[in-house]
């Protein structure tokens, strides 16, 4: 399973907790275990996990598992978690919106042919178009309507002549093989299986990335960070550490995808090519967070804003956030980018 089956808004949560001691290679500040949210995603960040890079870099960490990013953030707003990652920039935003404390500190990837729109054959839609009096099953509240409506309105088409069905992957699958659906916006494996199964994809995200990048993201609770800036820093040297035995063993790294997120390896190579990951020092540049002035017109920041705009348009959220820069902080990265380099 997926990350992206669970970024709905309304979706409920499942928690599981796996508990990590033992020596930190880098000796943080909190004297407690820290709590680490996360949700499924085929990543580098899974490496990090099955090696036990946070337990390496941080001490005594406890991992918890999210089924949904919104359900995720009450707990950070509350104190419960630390840190949370693999976040859609739209429940992100949200969150933003809400007054959760909190600051993007790491981009893990952007979704370039994760998530698309696929289309049966025999429906002769070959364009967007052709949606129009159609309907699209999607999950709401998710990222997927978010991509779709801006496809739809940088096409010129009206978002009302698209009738939005709200339907679990899952529920896709099963009213695609019996006919029920002809066009379902939705992420992998589920839009792969129906594309072979009569179907063929017209869009990916990656069509109206500069519109509507879709980034994971891993975020602090900002009041924490003000005391644990260490712990922070061991945390950014885990996630990099797991995105380089990615590069170097990838072999294993799908095999330790595939242990986390509960699938086979070669699902888990699959799911991962329709993601972009991002080291230590692409984190600094303007497709991620940015740096200095730049973190204003960075990707993330860009994206951010974006899908605050959206929530904003479609009811979701009261008001729009002002200036998304100042939740986007590279400066942990560059402190431990700086520190490698010292190294």
């Amino acid at each position: 399973m997926t990350k992206r089956v669970v970024k709905g808004l309304g979706i409920g949560l499942a928690l599981a907790v796996l508990s990590g001691c033992g020596t930190a290679a880098h000796p943080t500040s909190a004297s407690a275990p820290i709590t680490i949210g996360y949700e499924n995603a085929p990543d580098p960040e899974a490496v990090a996990i099955a090696q036990h890079f946070f337990q390496k870099e941080m001490g005594p960490v406890k991992l918890e598992y999210f089924e949904s990013g919104p359900a995720a953030l009450t707990a950070l707003a509350s104190g419960k978690l630390d840190f949370m990652t693999t976040l859609g920039n739209p429940p992100t935003a949200a969150a933003i919106a809400r007054g959760v404390p909190l600051e993007v500190i790491w981009a893990m990837e952007r979704y370039t042919t994760g998530e698309g729109l696929v289309v049966r054959k025999s429906s002769h839609i070959t364009s967007l178009k052709g949606l129009e009096g159609q309907s699209v099953a999607l999950v709401k509240g998710s990222t997927s309507p978010f991509e779709l409506e801006t496809a739809l309105t940088l096409d010129h088409i009206p978002l009302t002549s698209v009738n939005e069905v709200n339907m679990s992957p899952t529920e896709m699958v099963a009213a695609w093989k019996t006919g029920q659906i002809n066009a379902a916006y939705v992420w992998v494996p589920f839009d792969t299986e129906m594309a072979a199964d009569g179907g063929q994809m017209l869009m990916y995200d990656q069509n109206v990335y500069r519109t509507a990048p879709i980034f994971n993201l891993a975020v602090v609770n900002s009041h924490w960070a003000q005391t644990h800036r260490k712990a922070v820093e061991g945390f950014i040297r885990a996630e990099s550490l797991g995105v380089q035995f990615f590069r170097q063993h990838p072999t294993q790294a799908y095999q330790d995808m595939a242990e986390v997120n509960g699938i086979t390896a070669s699902q888990a190579r699959a799911q991962a090519a329709g993601l972009s990951f991002t080291t230590l020092a692409q984190q600094l540049t303007p497709s991620r967070l940015g740096s200095g002035n730049g973190v204003a017109d960075s990707l993330v920041t860009r994206s951010l804003t974006s899908a605050a705009a959206w929530l904003y348009r479609t009811g979701q959220i009261a008001s729009l956030p002002h200036n998304m820069a100042q939740y986007v902080n590279p400066g942990y990265c560059a402190q431990v980018l700086k520190g490698t380099a010292g190294s």
